[in-house]
């Protein structure tokens, strides 16, 4: 595509400067059609977040509600029996009788942690005063009387299941801490019960104690349950009643959804986590796609772009180069190649500008014709590089007594010319001793000063006086020197007039 573009360019540089902003509108288009994805996808990837926490903040307070009604059942059991237990004597009333005011399997413990009697067995259970249900109740003032405990996962009866103790105090008559009546919930029943959430990978239901104890963990890992106490999310957890927010997980580091909610009534918390990735699975794929269309899209006008400026910048440097070296044959024609000094076409060009400038403007334009005596000796003596040298060095001096305005010139071989626009007679008589003075300096060769062989003369001849015309005046300016030369040498000669420097 590029090389058919290549003679519209060259024909019109209205089109490379259309291709560039056609360039730039693209790629600022699939940019901005990226934003817009980009955008799209936060909004999608926001809305996710959302209905995640709506979903688990429900699910969370589902289980609460539902715990709170089996807690609430066996702790009404509870209270029937503390309360008869604190009502009557202990020396009258039937253990068995007050067991039989509940449906549920209750043990009675004394103050010590020793079961009185069970319903079933009618034998008294293992010692159970260490256990933290126990201490915990134990510990209570007695204005905790209301208070309910609430064990880890243990075994209350020998080889028997595991389950949730759930215990309240009983006291005597005078007050004093005389027991406890317990009651448990099957980690079983529970895990049945939890089993028929729908849960993804990552995804957990914790059952919390608000010391922060882990009392269930759903499903069960291999991991063992700890406490969470002192963490950031369990301090997010007891700082209100119910909420939900996103944070990496204590146990592993993941990032999750955590919605949370007090169970009534009961030290307890029910936690829901969500893996982030879980929820966002959709979106990730979603996202994957779409970005890998926005980058091919980016991608795709950027190497076009790239495309179309390196072909336009080829052609730059090309044109560049061309225009270089354009710039430098027109130097060569009008530069001389030793000296670097203008030769004699550029020469012509600039003393007809000043002719005319002084035409205009009034004044007169001197001509300053030189030439080398006894060039041909340096030549013939040290050879032509020592002759080169010379020429360099009359160059040199030339240009440091020359005028900002006025125009070095070499001719060819050992003869140079100074143009000296608007410049009177004394003007020319004063740069023309300063010629004289520069070029009589020492030219060093190979430790030999080559001035002692050569010597400088020259012609003056002026505009209008001498001529109107560049022929007219080089023509009179080299009569002039050709006077100067038969007078002696070493001296600038006015045309027509001797004028000695």
């Amino acid at each position: 595509m590029a090389e058919l573009l290549h003679p519209l360019l060259n024909r019109m540089p209205l089109v490379r400067y259309l291709t560039h902003r056609l360039v730039l509108l693209s790629l600022l288009v699939s940019l901005g059609i990226a934003g817009l994805l980009a955008r799209n996808l936060w909004v999608v990837h926001e809305n996710a977040l959302a209905s995640a926490e709506l979903a688990n903040r429900n699910l969370s307070h589902t289980l609460a509600v539902g715990l709170q009604w089996v807690l609430a059942e066996v702790d009404h059991d509870i209270l029937q029996v503390r309360n008869v237990l604190q009502h009557r004597d202990q020396k009258t009333w039937d253990i068995h009788a007050v067991l039989a005011l509940s449906g549920s399997e209750l043990l009675v413990l004394d103050e010590y942690g020793d079961g009185v009697r069970d319903m079933v067995s009618g034998k008294s259970t293992q010692p159970l005063g260490q256990r933290d249900f126990f201490q915990a109740l134990l510990q209570a003032p007695q204005a905790g009387v209301a208070a309910v405990a609430i064990g880890s996962p243990q075994a209350l009866l020998e080889n028997g299941p595991q389950v949730l103790p759930i215990a309240r105090a009983w006291y005597g008559k005078n007050g004093h801490f005389a027991g406890a009546v317990v009651a448990s919930v099957s980690i079983a029943r529970l895990e049945q019960w939890l089993s028929g959430m729908e849960m993804g990978a990552g995804s957990a239901i914790n059952i919390i104690r608000r010391d922060g104890q882990v009392l269930l963990r759903f499903p069960q890992t291999d991991a063992p349950l700890r406490s969470l106490a002192g963490s950031a999310n369990f301090q997010r957890y007891i700082a209100q009643p119910v909420g939900v927010f996103v944070a990496p997980s204590v146990r592993d580091g993941i990032t999750r959804i955590h919605s949370f909610e007090h169970v009534a009534q009961m030290p307890l918390l029910v936690n829901v986590v969500q893996a982030k990735a879980t929820v966002l699975h959709s979106w990730y794929r979603t996202a994957w796609s779409l970005g890998s269309f926005s980058v091919l899209l980016v991608l795709g006008n950027l190497g076009l772009a790239l495309l179309f400026t390196r072909e336009l910048e080829r052609r730059r440097r090309a044109q560049q180069a061309l225009r270089t070296e354009k710039n430098r044959m027109q130097h060569m024609a009008l530069h001389d190649a030793l000296t670097g000094l203008p030769n004699r076409l550029l020469l012509k060009d600039r003393v007809e500008q000043a002719m005319a400038a002084t035409q205009r403007d009034g004044g007169t334009v001197g001509l300053l014709y030189l030439d080398l005596d006894g060039f041909k000796q340096v030549n013939d003596r040290w050879g032509h590089e020592a002759g080169d040298c010379v020429l360099l060095h009359i160059a040199q001096q030339l240009q440091q007594v020359a005028r900002g305005t006025d125009t070095v010139c070499r001719l060819g071989g050992d003869e140079f010319v100074l143009l000296l626009p608007e410049c009177t007679l004394v003007d020319v008589q004063q740069i023309a001793t300063r010629v004289l003075a520069a070029c009589a300096a020492p030219c060093w060769w190979h430790g030999e000063d080559l001035q002692q062989v050569y010597s400088i003369s020259g012609g003056v001849s002026m505009f209008p006086e001498h001529g109107t015309n560049f022929s007219d005046l080089l023509r009179h300016a080299d009569s002039a020197l050709y006077q100067a030369k038969e007078a002696g040498r070493g001296q600038v000669v006015y045309y027509q007039a001797a004028v000695s420097s």
